[in-house]
């Protein structure tokens, strides 16, 4: 489990929903965008809810491990969906495979 914090106060969420978090915000920056995600979080009475989070160019986001506790609300969907709208801000990239010049051959015999 990582102990957000966030705006001058913290929230607990599972190791994973933590570093997406972390990822999407630091893309979110790099775009100057913003957004708003609910995610999964363990309320100091150990109730599992739901925060939402305004992420953004501004957001200053600490996440340290939470030692001794046993790991709750990870959800995948929550996951795939910050994941997905992360790599959504990244450009894409086309690989150009270069192949070399003799490597084609030419039938001149067009009968």
């Amino acid at each position: 489990m990582m102990t957000m914090h966030y705006t001058g106060g913290t929230v607990v969420m599972a190791n994973d929903v933590a570093e997406s978090v972390l990822q999407y915000a630091r893309a979110l920056a790099a775009t100057q965008e913003s957004d708003v995600l609910y995610v999964p979080v363990v309320t100091d009475t150990g109730v599992l809810t739901t925060a939402e989070f305004l992420v953004g160019p501004a957001s200053q986001l600490l996440a340290v491990p939470l030692e001794g506790v046993e790991e709750r609300g990870r959800d995948q969907d929550v996951i795939d969906d910050i994941e997905k709208r992360t790599r959504m801000l990244r450009p894409s990239v086309a690989a150009v495979r270069q192949v070399p010049r003799d490597s084609f051959s030419f039938d001149h015999d067009q009968s």
